[in-house]
């Protein structure tokens, strides 16, 4: 889980719901982030695949992630990142992650690639990642 990531719990998604099947994320980092919608987690939105590979690597490595980009509602993906229809984050295979640090840059990259990624993204302060079979394999430097 991130430092800076705080959710708010209801009586609908407690605690409990954020956290099931994960052992060091949440759901909830992996829904969209505009404030304007009502998705507040990634659980319902969010393939499984890419969030168990990232939950899995904070286990492995002790890292705690701050994710920028999940899952992205329809008005946000067109409005605020012009991201088309077919995008990975609006069906749930995409995660950008806000990473500072040049050397857990590289033990994330080394752990996407150990589990089979094969569309990577890095930045100087992110790293994306999908896992989007119908998207040819792609390494990209931003």
């Amino acid at each position: 889980m991130s430092l800076l990531h705080q959710p708010q719990y209801t009586l609908d998604y407690d605690e409990e719901a954020d956290t099931q099947g994960l052992g060091f994320l949440r759901w909830s980092q992996f829904g969209c982030k505009c404030g304007k919608c009502n998705v507040n987690s990634g659980k319902n939105y969010m393939e499984r695949q890419p969030v168990l590979i990232l939950d899995d690597i904070a286990r492995e490595e002790r890292m705690r992630f701050d994710v920028l980009l999940g899952y992205v509602c329809e008005k946000s993906a067109y409005k605020d990142h012009f991201l088309p229809t077919k995008d990975s984050h609006r069906v749930g295979l995409a995660v950008k992650i806000r990473v500072l640090n040049v050397q857990k840059r590289l033990r994330l990259v080394r752990g996407l690639i150990l589990r089979g990624v094969t569309r990577i993204g890095v930045g100087k302060d992110f790293i994306y990642f999908d896992c989007d079979d119908l998207k040819s394999m792609a390494l990209f430097l931003a």
